[in-house]
């Protein structure tokens, strides 16, 4: 996996983030850039794979699962979106992948000309659009490791820590809601649900993780978990 220099990555931890994107366009570039906020229902098509890419949608709330349909009709979950991601960025006319709804969601759209204007003339922007590229890069290389390499175990741990890395930007909060279900997770992962709901069972066991009756997980042992996704063998107390 690609990795960075300890210059690389001193000045790219001074880049703003995906989420300052959306507030430098709204409140110092163009206030009129945004649509009104637009909010979609559960389950509701956002964009579809091929259609023309007219526009970029900035996550205000809510979740986004994004994926591709394989030509047999299978579906490939290929990555989420969460509160300060953008859909829809393509170097092509044309979007390439599909984005619903995950949970209720609000979006505010922007049309690609208009992007496209401010970042001619705004160098801030331009910083911050480097630095969400960036990190969508590093998850891309994430996965490709995490599909090639890992096992079971390994896959939800790193799947877990990464979730709370980008929802919560620390490990201090480690209540963790889930938006996706177990099947969205198995899709995301290349495993079956059933091996999902197995692997969920044995990081419980091993008093890693508590699941909650909200859909949501509490990360009991982060040290223990980023152990499992580094594929470093733990000693923990099974329940009986």
């Amino acid at each position: 996996m690609m990795g960075f220099s300890n210059s690389q990555e001193s000045h790219l931890a001074d880049l703003p983030t995906a989420l300052t994107i959306a507030d430098s366009i709204r409140h110092h570039n163009l206030p009129g850039a945004f649509t009104e906020p637009v909010a979609y229902a559960k389950e509701q098509s956002i964009l579809s794979e091929g259609e023309l890419a007219t526009d970029i949608h900035i996550v205000v709330s809510g979740a986004v699962r994004l994926f591709k349909m394989m030509p047999d009709g299978r579906r490939q979950i290929i990555g989420f979106a969460f509160p300060g991601d953008m859909l829809g960025l393509s170097l092509d006319d044309r979007y390439l992948h599909s984005a619903e709804a995950i949970s209720p969601v609000i979006l505010r759209h922007m049309g690609r000309r208009q992007l496209a204007a401010l970042l001619e003339r705004d160098h801030g922007l331009r910083k911050a659009l480097l630095a969400w590229t960036m990190t969508e890069l590093q998850i891309a290389q994430d996965q490709m490791l995490l599909l090639g390499r890992k096992d079971a175990t390994e896959r939800l741990s790193s799947f877990l820590l990464t979730l709370l890395q980008r929802r919560n930007h620390s490990t201090e909060d480690r209540h963790l809601p889930l938006a996706m279900t177990r099947t969205d997770i198995a899709d995301y992962l290349g495993l079956t649900m059933e091996t999902v709901s197995r692997t969920i069972s044995l990081l419980k066991g091993r008093r890693l993780i508590r699941p909650l009756a909200d859909h949501s997980i509490e990360l009991l042992n982060v040290p223990g978990l980023q152990d499992l996704a580094a594929g470093n063998a733990i000693t923990v107390q099974l329940d009986p």
